[in-house]
């Protein structure tokens, strides 16, 4: 008898065990999902990417730059229903920002708009590393996203300024003086004859 209440006793305390773990992995799930629904909700908040408007010299060097299109057009489609939209939207971003570097039009291809593009290419590079991670770091996330719009801005206004300063007449000497500056030889200036300076 003291076996069989001694049997019973241990399958009480095992069972109530049971319950209780299930109760707390119940718990802890359903955390989790108010935790994912809070980092959705500060992420959908915070994505605003729409498209700006330029002057239409610097809308038409942007249009035929073929890998810009494609990267802004993603940029600016919204994903929707969870935070897996997000994390698929950052990969795709990412593969496509990468390619921006090689293919700089030329009229635009400059440092200061190379550096700009290095600012947006690490900003999208940050933005999918934390938005896949295990536990998102909401805030960080959201300040990400807001950088990286600032980022394109700027960028955008680089385009805006080498338009600007493209129709900029230079005045007679400027020329020559950025050509001594690069260490360049002024096109309209005939080279020194060695001879000549020798025999006189």
């Amino acid at each position: 008898m003291k076996y069989i209440f001694s049997l019973f006793l241990l399958l009480m305390v095992l069972f109530t065990g049971c319950k209780d773990d299930d109760n707390t992995h119940e718990m802890q799930i359903a955390k989790a999902l108010k935790e994912k629904e809070l980092v959705f909700s500060t992420i959908n908040k915070t994505w605003n990417f729409a498209p700006r408007t330029l002057s239409p010299e610097a809308q038409k060097i942007t249009n035929e730059w073929g890998d810009w299109r494609l990267f802004t057009s993603e940029l600016y489609q919204k994903p929707k229903g969870t935070i897996g939209a997000f994390q698929r939207k950052t990969k795709g971003l990412v593969v496509k920002v990468e390619t921006l570097n090689y293919t700089i039009p030329e009229r635009i291809s400059k440092p200061q708009i190379k550096s700009r593009l290095m600012a947006i290419v690490t900003k999208v590079k940050a933005l999918n590393t934390f938005i896949n991670l295990d536990r998102i770091p909401e805030k960080k996330v959201a300040t990400l996203i807001t950088d990286l719009n600032v980022e394109l801005m700027a960028f955008q206004d680089q385009i805006e300024e080498i338009v600007r300063r493209s129709h900029i007449q230079k005045e007679e000497g400027e020329q020559e003086m950025l050509n001594s500056l690069n260490g360049s030889q002024p096109t309209n200036v005939p080279p020194i004859n060695e001879t000549n300076n020798i025999e006189n």
